[in-house]
């Protein structure tokens, strides 16, 4: 039986990923900080798929316990046949200069240095494998264009991006046997706002009201796996990010300012209503 390993699956696309590797007959490996969450959302499935799930609990910024993760499933399964990297956290919602640099560093931890633990834990094992392997990183719309009260995260999206760039170029140069991806979903109603370390704020719920109105995490998922079965390297869910990233192109090559974006009109709209409420 093939395996999908899938970080970050309580919750939205990574829960969603788990669900349509299942229901093609693939092994989940779901893996996930939450061990209360991921447990429950395991047990759920194991009634409709049983045997076919692995529920371990992990913190990706942590060396030891991926390098232990890793070695538990060539162990169990002998085999791995995709790798999603999609744990990751938003962090503090704010402006740049009201930022707190432990906030910004956990956010980085997460979302970059845990990607980087699980690729070099895993490649090892992929390089010897008698199969071909593909790792999925998950980046973000924030990975190509950027947005107010948002620098932590779109920090560590445009540093997915780089990495999964290089790994590409290291892979094919080595002539390994992994295929990459690299994906830029856009709003998807998912559990990304739940860690917010200081509350909610009227940018908070206003992203929250918005994310919970967005595109289900489950048709994200469909998309993604239809993409990473015809190789593609960089994948869109959701058309419009193409347009965020022609526009920022445009004004980078015309040396202009930042280009205004419909997300960033969006978002500072609603953070205008969500104040006015609170007044």
């Amino acid at each position: 039986m093939k395996v999908a390993v899938i970080t970050g699956a309580a919750n939205g696309i990574g829960l969603a990923l788990s669900q349509a590797h299942l229901q093609r007959d693939i092994m989940a490996v779901m893996v996930d900080k939450d061990s209360a969450k991921l447990n429950k959302e395991a047990e759920q499935l194991k009634s409709n798929f049983p045997g076919k799930i692995l529920a371990i609990s992990c913190d990706v910024t942590n060396k030891d316990e991926v390098s232990k993760l890793a070695q538990q499933i060539e162990k169990q399964l002998g085999r791995i046949d995709w790798i999603y990297n999609n744990a990751g956290i938003i962090g503090q919602l704010a402006p740049v200069w009201d930022l707190n640099s432990e906030y910004a560093q956990q956010v980085m931890n997460v979302n970059v240095y845990g990607m980087l633990h699980i690729i070099q834990a895993f490649t090892p094992f992929l390089f010897k494998q008698s199969s071909r392997s593909h790792i999925i990183n998950m980046a973000s719309l924030y990975a190509l264009c950027t947005g107010s009260q948002t620098a932590p995260y779109s920090m560590s999206k445009h540093a997915v991006l780089a990495l999964s760039e290089s790994l590409y170029f290291d892979l094919t140069r080595l002539n390994k046997p992994v295929d990459v991806s690299v994906v830029f979903p856009s709003f998807t109603d998912t559990g990304l706002l739940s860690n917010n370390p200081e509350g909610n704020s009227s940018f908070h719920e206003a992203l929250q009201s918005l994310l919970s109105h967005s595109r289900p995490a489950v048709d994200s998922a469909e998309h993604i796996m239809h993409e990473v079965e015809q190789k593609k390297f960089y994948i869109f869910p959701d058309k419009e990010v193409k347009g965020y990233c022609e526009e920022r192109i445009k004004a980078l090559l015309l040396q202009d300012n930042p280009h205004i974006n419909n997300i960033e009109k969006l978002m500072s709209a609603l953070i205008k209503r969500q104040e006015a409420r609170a007044l």
